[in-house]
């Protein structure tokens, strides 16, 4: 097989893989468009061929190489393969915008990122290469002409054959160099998630931006033909078979880094922010513990005086001498005062939990002293295996943002309810809200006119850490008359213990 043939075949296996690595930064961070569910193998091998066929038009088609550098042979100075370069990374930049979803300003960044990596690969392997072919070449010319004769007679075959060793060690240390920063770049970008904000976003792009005008400028200088000699930015400048491959290398670190160190910046935040949600809970289950401290309190207050007051009735009842109407005034006053009492520590909800019972009760008397009106017809979910505690924390952070929207209003109202589908339990929570706010997906945060928006954010994390918990979801809704809190939670039993919706 002719060398041109082998060589082309190493160069078109290599380019496949290559773009099948960059493309897979993207395809596995970001999901396929809906129209395309179902054929994201195919995505990602359209872009695989697309850019291949691009990549070889323009490197062996006559026609191409004419448009490009201005003869048929081809470039004679590596600057002339900056504007190819731009059209490459705007031909995937397109691919992922066309077949991609999600942020644009993410699928530019993982585009951007992975075309740049490719980039500083190139060129710190490239250096280093160049540099281990020179020497090898240093050292069967110091053989041959030391007297080996083996060397010396076939020296040119020798060499082909170092250069074909040489060339396809290059194009595997290139694809596994790459695939290895791919990886490392997926572990860490999938740790952050994809809602990353702006600022976290152009934290991630500023070193790829750095690694990628590096890669323009090394392309402007690295090589030129003047008339028939090849001038070389390394052998007129030694330094730079050093620099080159040193400086690409720090900036594919750079990249990583900043990964990295955003990864390690978000993980210390969310376990700040999780302390804060066990604090949270904690403080919930203080409450708890008061209102039951309350109740018991009273409890064993009126036990310990119903003796006196028994005593205190049969005396009233037994005097002899009734004035007017002023005896019976005074049992009345008696009697209501010992109702208020009774009154104090009855339970303003019956939903068949003690601890739901003490938290929705606790919140109307709230509400009425706001004035709110406040119905309830919430019944726990005893057969579904969910915890009283878990729907407590839900209940808790749901009517106390209830009640902050629905004292601000005109005519306030809140109404709790609950009901059972198959082993799904649902919660909802309406009040009085006349602001208007945009439609949300199912989990998404629930917006807050809080000035301090951290302290709204515990609640929902509380709320939707709840809800996970069993694979449930948090959605919301207004119409500009009441807002809608909808709470799902998967239970263990298809017994159902609550009022069924029809």
């Amino acid at each position: 097989m002719p060398k041109e043939i082998i060589y082309f075949l190493l160069n078109l296996a290599e380019q496949l893989l290559r773009r099948w690595v960059m493309i897979s930064l993207v395809h596995r961070l970001i999901a396929v468009k809906e129209r395309y569910a179902g054929r994201e193998k195919q995505v990602k091998a359209g872009f695989v061929i697309l850019s291949t066929a691009y990549y070889l038009a323009v490197s062996y088609l006559p026609p191409f190489k004419l448009f490009f550098y201005g003869q048929e042979e081809g470039m004679l100075a590596s600057r002339a393969s900056i504007i190819p370069l731009f059209l490459s990374l705007f031909l995937m930049l397109a691919y992922c915008f066309c077949f991609y979803s999600g942020k644009k300003s993410s699928i530019f960044y993982l585009a951007f990122t992975a075309y740049t990596v490719n980039e500083l690969i190139l060129f710190t392997l490239h250096a280093l290469f160049v540099v281990l072919l020179e020497i090898i070449s240093t050292v069967l010319t110091s053989i041959a002409l030391n007297g080996n004769t083996f060397i010396l007679n076939h020296f040119l075959q020798i060499f082909e054959v170092v250069q074909m060793f040489w060339n396809l060690s290059y194009q595997i240390v290139f694809l596994l160099l790459c695939y290895k920063v791919v990886q490392t770049l997926y572990k860490n970008l999938s740790c952050i998630g994809r809602r990353r904000n702006n600022i976290q976003e152009l934290f991630l792009l500023v070193p790829s931006v750095m690694g990628f005008c590096l890669c323009i400028f090394i392309r402007s200088i690295l090589y030129a033909y003047s008339g028939n000699q090849i001038q070389f930015v390394m052998d007129e400048y030694p330094e730079t078979k050093l620099l080159i491959p040193l400086i690409s290398g720090l900036c594919l670190v750079s990249i990583i880094l900043s990964s990295v160190i955003l990864r390690k910046l978000v993980e210390s935040s969310e376990k700040e922010m999780l302390v804060e949600v066990y604090q949270n809970r904690i403080s919930d289950m203080e409450e708890h513990m008061k209102d039951v401290e309350h109740l018991y309190d009273g409890i064993r207050g009126m036990r310990h005086d119903m003796k006196n007051h028994l005593a205190d009735l049969e005396i009233l009842i037994g005097q002899e001498k009734r004035v007017s109407g002023e005896y019976e005034k005074e049992v009345r006053r008696y009697l209501d005062g010992l109702c208020e009492a009774m009154e104090a520590l009855d339970m303003k909800c019956s939903s068949g939990n003690p601890v739901t019972d003490v938290v929705i009760s606790r919140k109307m008397r709230d509400a009425a002293q706001k004035q709110i009106v406040f119905e309830n017809s919430f019944i726990f979910p005893e057969k579904l295996g969910i915890s009283a505690f878990d729907i407590s924390i839900l209940l808790n952070n749901g009517l106390d943002n209830a009640i902050e929207a629905a004292e601000k209003e005109r005519v306030s109202f809140i109404y709790l309810a609950s009901y059972v589908k198959s082993n799904m339990f649902f919660i909802e929570i309406r009040n009085a809200f006349t602001g208007s706010l945009y439609p949300a997906k199912a989990g998404s945060m629930i917006p807050t006119s809080k000035e301090d928006d951290k302290i709204h954010g515990l609640g929902m994390k509380n709320m939707q850490s709840c809800a996970e918990k069993y694979f449930g979801t948090l959605r919301w809704e207004s119409n500009g008359r009441e807002f809608l809190l909808e709470i799902m939670l998967q239970g263990k039993e298809t017994k159902t213990n609550g009022k069924e919706r029809n």
